[in-house]
């Protein structure tokens, strides 16, 4: 496993740290509006990653989002490259990240103080006009449209707007079937917070996905509000996979060790389709959408691709491919239990 990959990885468990200094660059001037705002991509091209910048002549300043840890970050806009940097530190190491801006695109890498590079792309996040949602933001009101990544309208989604100021101040509403919401909000001086839960139910279980609007700022409750909320389906309400070997004498190679996920009827993510993913060493298989499946597993031991016996919580007899489905633990969450042995 290379650093690069331990590192996106490290993200997922680690607490927010102190910020890194401040930079200093000589870089031209450039009008916030070009990089200031939400984006939305991915870390070594499969972690889900947010980040808002606020661009002030050529110095830049924000929140890089992962796994619901912020981590603030300070850096420089380069005009004539169209080139962004920044660092932030975690485990009192900095990080360093440099990307190119093209259209509405960014790429680039997350450099470690060893110099191991992870990828890094993100997305402008763009959001609809005040009439979106058919109904325009006024005085305390807030209003919006909650859709899907396909760009399908969600009913039954409840929004909810919270003052953040005032203690248990919140006011709730439910998208209706065009996806449209419109909550009326306390007469209050002060900002509001905009959040929104979708619950569901697949394979038998109970879920539940917090989801963030297109557009997180704080805003000013006596102006109102548009903000409207996208659910990624692919990624929105997953579980873990944890394995477990059957007895003392299994040996794995949990550098080659993979799963096949082959979904018995539609997974949370409304597909049917297999998918192949590898073990990470101290995760389990993570962010598996939520579903029945059937799961075999594969790994490479003295050089040889071996087919595993497995069993589950749902099958217990073991066999080269089993039937198991997540489950809500109290102290994990969503999970899926594995137990492995050599054919």
């Amino acid at each position: 496993m290379t650093h690069a990959r331990l590192l996106a990885l490290a993200l997922l468990a680690l607490p927010i740290a102190p910020v890194s200094a401040a930079l200093t660059g000589t870089a031209a001037a450039m009008p916030a509006s070009t990089l200031s705002g939400a984006w939305k991509g991915k870390l070594d091209g499969f972690y889900e990653l947010d980040a808002r910048f606020t661009v002030k002549g050529n110095r830049v300043t924000g929140v890089l989002r992962f796994a619901k840890i912020d981590f603030p970050f300070q850096g420089t806009w380069d005009a004539a490259r169209n080139l962004v940097t920044f660092k932030y530190t975690y485990a009192k190491e900095v990080q360093t990240v440099k990307a190119t801006l093209k259209g509405s695109t960014l790429t680039g890498f997350n450099i470690s103080p060893k110099g191991k590079q992870t990828a890094v792309s993100l997305a402008r996040v763009t959001t609809a006009g005040a009439g979106t949602a058919g109904v325009n933001a006024g005085a305390y009101v807030m209003t919006g449209v909650v859709r899907d990544d396909k760009g399908n309208p969600i009913a039954g989604v409840e929004v909810f707007a919270d003052h953040t100021a005032y203690y248990n101040m919140n006011a709730v509403g439910k998208t209706d079937a065009q996806g449209r919401y419109t909550i009326t909000l306390a007469h209050q001086p002060g900002t509001w917070n905009a959040g929104a839960y979708l619950r569901g139910q697949v394979g038998g279980q109970p879920f539940e996905v917090r989801l963030s609007p297109d557009n997180d700022t704080p805003f000013d409750g006596s102006k109102g509000a548009v903000r409207n909320f996208t659910y990624k389906a692919s990624t929105g309400a997953t579980g873990k996979v944890y394995t477990t070997v059957a007895h003392s004498a299994v040996e794995l190679d949990y550098e080659t060790l993979e799963f096949t996920f082959t979904p018995d009827g539609p997974n949370s993510a409304g597909s049917t389709a297999p998918l192949t993913r590898k073990f990470v060493m101290g995760f389990g298989v993570p962010n598996i959408p939520l579903g029945r499946y059937r799961v075999s597993a594969t790994h490479v031991l003295n050089g040889v691709k071996q087919q595993l016996l497995l069993s589950s919580r749902q099958q217990k007899n073991e066999a080269t491919s089993v039937l198991a489905e997540f489950t809500d633990d109290s102290h994990y969450g969503q999970t899926l239990e594995l137990f492995l042995k050599n054919p």
